[in-house]
């Protein structure tokens, strides 16, 4: 069994109310160097963007945009952006909005420094230098701002992937809550469960000490480190995503969920994430809803099953999360405190509300458990007839 952890940390971290200024000291690293943003149509119509290129034009810096990025990028997103500007000397990248676009951002960086296909990458580490990331969150969910990992659907292949490597964490991450005032509740909603079930996964994860010595991997389990983040995490995110998806001009709310974002990211890029978040993988290829939105409903169940095999961490979830105890097993009112919320905030708390068909349900537990990464990282060993059941159990 492992004796030891480690910990690898993100690039420069920027956090508060106006922290966008931070960008003039950043620029004086990339003076006069050519600036890739990526960023959406939302994010343009708000005024955000606009807000960035008033600071890039007032530090000289020349820039293109790119804004056309869409929700759960895929592989011919990231060529049509290679394709308009491999060849205009890009050397620095930012990535403005959401997970969708610091993701896109993500692949753009390190493909403009390779000639291998994206694909490519799915199995194989990122070799070389990168082009220098800027992440700009506008979203307080993924915390794509502070880990080495980039998620794209690959069309071509019918396969969504994450891919994986240090080299792409960002090297500044700037997280101001001024910018995600104006998030629409259902984004709010679906982007604010994840990073809620991320932090929950990273600290229920296997113990880093349960893996064998000589174990590698992106994820490793939880440790010290991972915990303290992660339950922080939790704390502040379960105080403010009800306020934040009701009342989406509350800055106390809005603050607390993008801290609670970025911490639950330091958490499981290291601690990793489970069972949600692999099943979400395979419910993504039957159902059209957003990622956030199938881990959140992954989450009870995964929480039903998981319990007993790390009993202290969920019993200190459960004493973290309710007040008030009824008085009934820990395990059922942990339960049910997570569908409420997820009914609180409008989103589905059954597989068959989003699409899926009983008949998917087999296929479903066969694919999740050949994501390994992420299985090897549940609390309690599970097999596909394991899977089967807390599929059913979502299900209807």
């Amino acid at each position: 069994m492992k004796s030891y952890w480690q910990y690898k940390f993100s690039g420069n971290i920027f956090f508060g109310k106006e922290a966008l200024n931070e960008l003039e000291h950043i620029y004086k690293k990339y003076a006069q160097k050519k600036t890739l943003i990526i960023t959406d149509q939302g994010i343009k119509a708000s005024g955000i963007l606009q807000k960035l290129e008033d600071k890039l034009i007032s530090y000289a810096i020349p820039y293109e945009i790119y804004d056309e990025a869409k929700p759960e990028p895929t592989n011919l997103d990231v060529e049509e952006v290679l394709k308009s500007y491999s060849n205009k000397d890009i050397y620095v990248v930012i990535g403005l909005g959401g997970g969708s676009c610091i993701d896109l951002a993500k692949m753009v960086a390190f493909m403009l420094n390779t000639d291998q296909p994206l694909d490519t990458f799915y199995h194989h580490t990122i070799d070389f230098e990168v082009t220098p990331i800027i992440a700009i969150p506008t979203t307080a969910g993924t915390g794509s701002e502070v880990t080495g990992v980039a998620v794209v659907n690959d069309l071509d292949k019918h396969l969504k992937v994450g891919i994986s490597s240090e080299k792409i964490k960002p090297q500044f991450a700037i997280l101001d809550p001024l910018l995600t005032l104006g998030m629409p509740p259902r984004v709010t909603a679906c982007s604010g469960i994840d990073a809620l079930v991320h932090a929950i996964e990273a600290f229920t994860a296997k113990d880093y000490s349960n893996f064998a010595e000589d174990y590698v991997a992106d994820f490793r389990g939880a440790t010290m480190m991972s915990d303290l983040f992660a339950e922080k995490a939790i704390q502040l995110i379960t105080g403010s995503l009800e306020e934040a998806v009701k009342n989406g001009q509350n800055y106390e709310a809005r603050h607390d969920m993008l801290l609670g974002s970025l911490l639950a990211g330091l958490a499981f890029s290291n601690a990793g994430t489970s069972m949600a978040h692999a099943a979400a993988y395979a419910v993504a290829g039957r159902a059209p809803s957003p990622h956030g939105e199938i881990t959140g409903l992954m989450m009870p169940y995964a929480i039903k099953y998981n319990f007993s095999s790390n009993l202290s961490k969920f019993i200190e979830l459960h004493r973290i999360c309710i007040k008030e105890s009824k008085g009934l097993d820990k395990n059922v009112e942990i339960f049910n405190y997570f569908i409420d919320l997820l009914k609180k905030i409008n989103l589905p708390t059954k597989l068959q509300e989003i699409g899926v068909l009983r008949d998917d349900l087999p296929a479903m537990a066969k694919e999740t458990m050949g994501i390994t990464r992420l299985m090897n990282i549940n609390p309690r060993q599970m097999d596909e007839k394991d899977l089967l059941a807390v599929f059913e159990m979502a299900f209807d």
